[in-house]
């Protein structure tokens, strides 16, 4: 049955009202303790899973008969598209919010029974070492600037190779040089926020946060992609929402057109500086300004159209969620032990092959249409259980620490990385390189603390400036 306007309006329709009841419900439930860590990863599932797909489903019927959005799979997976499959992605959407919201109770109450809690009469103030951080942003610019260096003789050639790697160019393959910078550089990129965050405190502030400013934008160009320059200052608004329990409402709709300009056309752009051609022509790509609303919508939301693409167009046995082991498993190097193990191959690359080809970039299944395919209308369930509780642990954390731009910051970023396969659906990207060394930098760096409080505990309290939270250890 494919999509009539009149469906396609009816789900627009629908996504707009799940918006409303999940808004209501957080608002509700924050009332009278403001924003936490279940609010921020709320407003990334928002982002990415909700509000885009009350965008493209209001915008298919003004480009009938066909949709062309110059990306390959996403033509395919909107002409395939049919009024069950958008139905069932709405459905698990709509469940694995209520079994998220589960998962979170249930993992908050179960970190209760466990000893060891803070005793009462104190609080746990949690400091980040600036000198280590120093240390880390130091030598993670160094290594990006001289790895750019050495890709080519200019700039541009330099700057053009990053790019070509980023699209899995056959001309780059090898270039593990190249590589490993690009994976990197979101790492960096990640720690320079958490340093922009916390130099706000103490003195000097003002050169150190300039500083810092600077490395953001190294980092976000070099990050030769449109997530390295969004998500940065995703990470820095709600850290900041962490912080001062202030949503700046007027902030994300200045913020809001810019953003959708450079995810709809930041690609072409960049391509054309890798590949050649004219940066004139990208703004006339699209038919018409719903294609090109579409093509942003589905960018953000691509979690969306993965599902749909995987509904539609995949045909594989049950997963049973095997593929969140082989995440893991495949990251392991046992071959410089001197093993050869053959891996079964990665979802993400059968999803790749059937969506748009072999040859093409990663192309994830899609947090619903991961989870229909590891456990078809029982995925809500499991996914929502599991990332509940992942990020109940986080808010354990949250509610124990004394209110401090490190802690909302480390509590920003830690969220961030669960909420990593809400975007694909595979924990692919969870553990590669780039989150183990974020993860061992904030080993290094991250230091707690126990302090006998007067008064209210937690995050009624608020670290002096300059004082505990931000400085060194």
């Amino acid at each position: 049955m494919r999509m009539s306007p009149e469906s396609s309006v009816a789900c627009a329709v629908a996504y707009a009202l799940l918006a409303a009841a999940v808004i209501a419900f957080e608002w509700r439930r924050i009332r009278a303790s403001g924003p936490d860590v279940i609010s921020v990863f709320v407003g990334l599932f928002l982002a990415q899973c909700v509000f885009p797909g009350i965008v493209i489903y209001s915008l298919l019927p003004l480009c009938a008969p066909g949709v062309h959005t110059d990306n390959v799979f996403f033509d395919r997976a909107y002409r395939a598209l049919d009024l069950p499959a958008a139905v069932l992605v709405l459905a698990l959407t709509a469940w694995f919010v209520v079994f998220f919201q589960c998962g979170a109770q249930l993992g908050r109450r179960l970190l209760k029974l466990i000893p060891g809690d803070i005793p009462a009469g104190s609080t746990l103030v949690v400091s980040i070492s600036k000198r280590w951080l120093a240390i880390v942003l130091c030598v993670g610019t160094v290594f990006t600037l001289v790895s750019f260096w050495l890709m080519g003789d200019s700039f541009v050639d330099r700057y053009a190779m990053l790019i070509q790697v980023r699209a899995h160019s056959a001309e780059t393959e090898g270039n593990l040089l190249a590589s490993y910078t690009l994976a990197l550089t979101q790492t960096w990129g990640w720690l320079a926020i958490l340093a922009l965050f916390l130099v706000r405190d103490g003195r000097g502030r003002h050169w150190r946060w300039l500083l810092c400013l600077l490395l953001v934008i190294l980092f976000a160009v070099l990050g030769v992609s449109r997530r390295a320059i969004f998500i940065p200052l995703a990470l820095y608004y709600f850290s900041a929402l962490l912080y001062s329990s202030r949503w700046r409402v007027r902030l994300i709709a200045t913020a809001l057109v810019p953003v959708v300009i450079w995810v709809a056309f930041g690609k072409e752009i960049l391509a054309a500086i890798a590949f050649g051609g004219k940066v004139e022509v990208v703004s006339s790509q699209y038919q018409s300004l719903a294609e090109a609303g579409i093509r942003a919508s589905s960018e953000i939301g691509i979690t969306l159209v993965e599902s749909l693409g995987s509904i539609n167009l995949l045909d594989i046995d049950p997963r049973f969620g095997m593929d969140h082991l082989l995440s893991i498993v495949h990251r392991i190097p046992v071959r410089i032990f001197g093993f050869d193990v053959t891996m079964p191959e990665r979802i993400v690359r059968v999803s790749t092959t059937v969506f748009a080809g072999s040859d093409e970039e990663d192309i994830p299944p899609g947090l619903f249409g991961q989870m229909w395919l590891d456990f078809g209308v029982l995925g809500p369930l499991f996914w929502g259980i599991l990332l509940g509780v992942q990020v109940s642990v986080v808010q354990f954390l949250y509610e124990r620490v004394w209110r401090s731009r490190a802690a909302a910051g480390l509590c920003a970023l830690l969220v961030f990385v669960v909420a990593l396969p809400v975007n694909t659906g595979s924990y692919d990207f969870t553990f590669g390189v780039d989150m183990v060394t974020l993860a061992c930098v904030l080993w290094l760096a991250v230091r707690g603390g126990l302090v006998v409080y007067r008064g209210t505990p937690g995050w009624a309290l608020r670290a002096p400036a300059g004082g505990l939270g931000g400085g060194s250890t």
